[in-house]
């Protein structure tokens, strides 16, 4: 077993990395894990190709100032570009453009810059799947399905609740967990696109209102800057996605390809991919901004706390860190 830290983090997403980030730099010691590859969950960019594409989330903005410290560095240091102020609505069958509004921003190299930045100085193990975690004298015992086992004085959880309630059954009284059940998110797919010709579009992205198909859909590569190989990225629907959440990767790429040319008009399509999110937005957020026990030493922080965006994950974080 590894020597027993202040803290430890089940969930290398935004939350969990921003409240690492923070008590790490009151002192703390801190041990991130997370079952994936790599950090950030839905702040996530897969390489297609030749191109990067940001699969997950999309933008995010920096109304707080704790986070607009983050986007200032970014800016600063050139891993963080404004990439618009206003994207048009698809409404009843036609696009109508909407005033200026305030700076969204993305990531030139991928919106996964993102967490890669606040993992820094931090100590994470990925591919670590925890299946188990229980309480003895040295504080809380993650134990991996790799068979590794970690310790903290204090557990702080950075997944979603369903996934939550099941990994801290035995942790949680009965009303936190009954609370906490009430925190719903809804799945989502994503068709990632990469194009032979760009469209003859001036829309960086379309937010789509009432589609029966599609909610979203972005050319990702004008994130990215001058030459990059023209892509789109588009999410479903809830209606879609709960009709079609169990289908093929295969079969929900063709679908929304098919549907996309419909809505589009021919596309040059060199390749596709789709991926599932099967927690991908919340609609029923805990309403508040993280959960804390402060008798069982045990936290939870997530954007399903309070809300979605980016900046709503990190604020979750930072602010449970405040806390403990």
């Amino acid at each position: 077993m590894n020597e027993a830290t202040d803290f430890l983090v089940i969930g290398a997403g935004l939350a969990g990395l921003a409240f690492a980030r923070a008590v790490q730099a009151q002192g703390a010691t801190v041990q991130v894990l997370d079952k994936g590859r790599g950090v950030g969950g839905r702040a996530a960019t897969r390489r297609f190709g030749a191109a990067r594409i940001d699969h997950g989330a999309q933008f995010f903005t920096a109304r707080d100032a704790a986070f607009q410290a983050v986007v200032d560095d970014g800016l600063r240091d050139g891993w963080v570009r404004e990439w618009y102020r206003s994207v048009p609505e698809w409404r009843e069958g036609a696009i109508h453009s909407r005033p200026d509004g305030h700076p969204r921003y993305a990531c030139p190299e991928g919106i996964s810059a993102l967490p890669k930045f606040l993992a820094q100085g931090l100590t994470v193990t990925t591919e670590a799947e925890v299946q188990s975690i229980s309480w003895d004298d040295i504080g809380y015992v993650a134990t991996a399905k790799n068979g590794q086992h970690f310790a903290g004085t204090t557990l702080i959880l950075n997944v979603p609740p369903v996934q939550l309630l099941t990994l801290a059954e035995l942790l949680l009284t009965p009303e936190d967990a009954e609370r906490i059940a009430t925190a719903t998110l809804e799945p989502c797919w994503a068709l990632l696109a990469l194009l032979e010709t760009d469209l003859a579009v001036d829309w960086p992205a379309l937010e789509l209102t009432d589609h029966p198909v599609f909610s979203w859909i972005a050319r990702d590569h004008t994130k990215r800057g001058p030459g990059a190989p023209p892509t789109l990225i588009a999410h479903t629907a809830p209606v879609w996605t709960a009709a079609h959440l169990e289908d093929s990767t295969e079969a929900v790429a063709a679908a929304l390809s098919s549907e996309l040319a419909a809505l589009l008009g021919p596309l040059a399509i060199r390749q596709t991919q789709a991926h599932r999110w099967r927690y991908a937005k919340p609609i029923t957020p805990l309403g508040q901004p993280f959960f804390w026990d402060t008798a069982r030493q045990l936290g939870a922080c997530g954007d399903w706390c309070e809300g979605g965006r980016i900046e709503g994950a990190f604020l979750s974080g930072h602010r449970l860190a405040g806390a403990c």
